[in-house]
């Protein structure tokens, strides 16, 4: 007869017994759920959680070497310029290379970072201080070669409006668009070439592709936003200071009638413009005031927007040659963009 031994206090049972003769344990559910050692977290798991570096190392390692490269290469330029100049210095030729030092600055640059990321130290100063370094997509340096592809990829990654070099935050092996263009990661440098190769082939999720798409998105809107909206607000408050300026211009189109009227009636032109028996409310009112001038003219004082307070429409009657007045409207005051075609 086949037995088993409890797997609680290891007494002997056969093998078609519910529960344990000596402690009674259910052996049905001890057999179906038989104990295991606990297995650790895959190594590939670990490995790509913590071997690529993040975006704020980088950010601040690239702020680091440009502070770093500044002074060497500022010392450097000073010292040699200095030399140039003190030869002889009303000697244009001297002049114009002291100022062609300063242009070296592009070539010593990408020099910088091509050297040092294909040295044995696989990093600049900045990287080095934050303990990082690039190496390729299997964890082993860089040539001389690809640093320099990675570098000038850099320009591609700034045609984004530096969308490229956020991407460092949220793809899989944390690479930003040049890193992506040259086959490059930039990592801590405790981790070495295998735990590298592990981390690169089985790298985390990152991000999604719609949430790449919604950051891009976010992104490009915010610069985009503020010259659509430095173009629409200042046009939108043309248009409403335009749409004012018409509305009062057609409310007091009427006392030009009424003006015409009474000097046709009484041979002479009205000293103000209740005597025309223009009404009260029509005169001045929230958004502007209307006054006789001299010779049946008058004008319009605006009291709003605040843009145009106290700038003035002048109209002036003219005898036509049909024996009829015509009105010309003109302003000092008031922008063209505000204006009908006809008072510019």
């Amino acid at each position: 007869m086949n037995s088993f031994n409890c797997p609680t206090c290891n007494a002997h049972n056969s093998s078609n017994a519910q529960f344990c003769t000596s402690c009674g344990t259910n052996l049905n559910q001890a057999q179906a759920t038989p104990y295991q050692t606990p297995s650790s977290q895959p190594e590939a798991a670990l490995v790509s959680a913590y071997a690529f570096a993040g975006f704020w190392k980088r950010l601040i390692a690239y702020i680091l070497d440009g502070f770093i490269f500044g002074i060497l290469f500022g010392l450097l330029a000073m010292l040699l310029g200095g030399s140039i100049i003190s030869i002889a210095p009303q000697n244009p030729a001297n002049l114009m290379a002291f100022f062609g030092l300063y242009a070296l600055a592009i070539p010593a640059w990408w020099l910088y970072f091509a050297l040092m990321e294909s040295s044995n130290a696989q990093a600049t100063l900045g990287k080095k201080i934050l303990g990082i370094k690039v190496t390729d997509m299997h964890g082993q340096p860089i040539s001389f070669g690809q640093a320099s592809g990675r570098h000038f990829a850099g320009i591609i990654t700034n045609m984004t409006f530096y969308i490229g070099y956020l991407m460092a935050a949220f793809t899989a092996r944390k690479q930003a668009l040049h890193d992506m263009i040259a086959s490059t990661l930039v990592v801590n440098g405790q981790y070495g070439p295998s735990q590298i190769n592990i981390a690169s082939e089985n790298p985390g999720k990152g991000m999604s592709v719609g949430g790449i798409i919604a950051v891009v998105f976010l992104v490009l809107l915010i610069p985009v936003g503020g010259i659509l909206a430095a173009i629409a607000i200042p046009a939108y408050q043309d248009y409403t200071i335009r749409a004012n300026v018409n509305q009062a211009i057609a409310e007091t189109s009427p006392i030009q009638l009424a003006i015409t009227t009474h000097a046709i009636e009484t041979g002479y032109w009205p000293n103000n413009l209740q005597q025309a028996g223009i009404e009260q409310e029509l005169i001045n009112n929230d958004n502007y005031q209307l006054q006789i001038t001299a010779e049946g003219a008058y004008q319009i004082i605006f009291k709003q927007p605040a843009s145009i307070t106290d700038n003035r429409l002048n109209f002036i009657p003219q005898l036509a040659a049909s024996g009829e007045y015509e009105w010309e409207c003109s302003s000092r005051d008031l922008k063209d963009a505000y204006l009908p075609m006809r008072c510019r």
